[in-house]
């Protein structure tokens, strides 16, 4: 019987025991490379691209082989360059480390020394191995030099809800979730996990998955680039100002409501208008006992309910939030006197929405209008967590009525 790369591996690692031990060499792997310094920390946990160095060098991959799979890789290169199915001029498909992760999907997958829920473990360990691999590398050459953090801040404002990094909301969760599709039932590569019995399918397996981590980086650098031209930044400072080539944009306080409240229905039902990261960070930093989650949830289902049946309240509410604060600032002009920030406000407004002796009827109908929307898409029936989420949202919405002019100009 002729050779292949599975038939290989198996006589090279014969001596090297699919079980509970080999798991945890892979995932003490897998935290170490992470963890391997401060960049490499905030990177994985963060949604910036560019602004970090995280790096794979050769005592990465030496470790890989001497500590995790316990094999020399020297031969095992020897004899899989050999085979006709592996071209070494293609660095992806012939790499041994990368076969060898491959390899492992299949041993672990087959081995009968792990329960079912172990073996997920450690194949999505593998896969994120695997992902890190080629994600630093495909960084090291579209972001050779770091970029600043306000730039990488700005391009990651800029991503729609089509981009992965702006779902998931971090690098490791986003990588996790490409491991969990590669490894489903429902995954194209699942019969090449399940048997590795076509080399070529080990290839499809590994250029894939690379193009697709590729694909991500390329499509973000596209808006970084229109970014870092555009010379937009956010600030990094917890003032709220956001600034554009250098200038603040933030002086259309005193419009009218009719203005505001035109613009922000305008966009609340198109999710990717309405919902802006960086504004809901500085929500969440201000109402900090609010969880993230649910304030989400909630600005989610105003945008998805807006104006349907039954869900008028959106309406309502948006429209009474900017009448109401846009009173309040005509009584406490000197909020806005000399300022171009509107981080006084939202601090005077957060007191007057989450006060308990207030006797105003109108702010009284809002809360309970508000309440209706986050128990709606919540269904949390914990009174101080909907009073939390109830005045993030509130704030919510006059910050994204107030940057009107910032997100119409870019």
């Amino acid at each position: 019987m002729s050779e292949n790369i599975k038939s290989i591996f198996e006589d090279e690692c014969k001596d090297l025991e699919i079980d509970t031990h080999l798991a945890k060499r892979i995932s003490k792997y897998n935290n170490a490379f992470i963890s391997k310094n401060s960049e490499h920390i905030e990177f994985f946990g963060s949604n910036l691209t560019g602004a970090h160095v995280v790096r794979f060098v050769g005592s990465d991959r030496d470790r890989w082989f001497d500590d995790v799979l316990e094999v020399n890789d020297g031969p095992l290169e020897e004899r899989l360059h050999a085979l006709p199915t592996v071209n070494a001029d293609w660095n992806i498909s012939s790499d041994t480390m990368n076969l060898s992760c491959a390899w492992l999907l299949h041993a672990i997958f087959i081995s009968k020394k792990l329960t079912d829920a172990q073996k997920h473990e450690a194949m999505i360990d593998v896969v994120l191995v695997l992902q890190y691999k080629y994600l630093t590398s495909i960084l090291f050459h579209w972001f050779r030099f770091p970029t600043d953090k306000a730039t990488a801040e700005a391009t990651y404002a800029q991503l729609t809800y089509k981009y992965g990094l702006k779902v998931h909301g971090s690098w490791m969760k986003l990588l996790k979730s490409r491991a969990e599709e590669i490894i489903s039932k429902e995954s194209i590569h699942y019969n090449c996990i399940r048997k590795m019995d076509v080399d070529d399918d080990v290839t499809y397996l590994l250029n894939d998955s690379q193009g697709r981590i590729r694909d991500i980086i390329k499509n973000i650098y596209v808006v970084f680039d229109r970014v870092h031209k555009q010379g937009l930044r956010i600030s990094s400072t917890s003032s709220v100002v956001i600034e554009h080539d250098g200038a603040e944009i933030l002086k259309d306080k005193t419009k009218s409501a009719l203005t505001y409240s035109h613009y922000i229905n305008s966009i609340v039902s198109d999710k990717n208008s309405f919902i802006r990261s960086e504004l809901t960070s500085i929500i969440e930093k201000l109402v900090h006992t609010m969880p993230p989650n649910l304030f989400l949830e909630s600005l989610q289902w105003m945008s998805n309910n807006y104006r349907q049946s039954g869900a008028g309240v959106v309406e309502e509410v948006l429209n009474i939030t900017l009448i109401h604060a846009l009173d309040y600032l005509s009584h406490n002009r000197e909020l806005i006197k000399n300022s171009n920030d509107i981080a006084g406000l939202l601090g005077k407004l957060k007191g007057v929405y989450m006060s308990s002796r207030s006797t105003d009827v109108e702010l009284y109908e809002l809360r309970n209008k508000t309440e209706i929307i986050v128990k709606n898409a919540t269904n949390n029936k914990n009174d101080s967590v909907i009073s939390s989420v109830r005045t993030g949202i509130l704030l919510y919405i006059v910050l994204r009525a107030m940057t009107m002019r910032h997100y119409s100009n870019i």
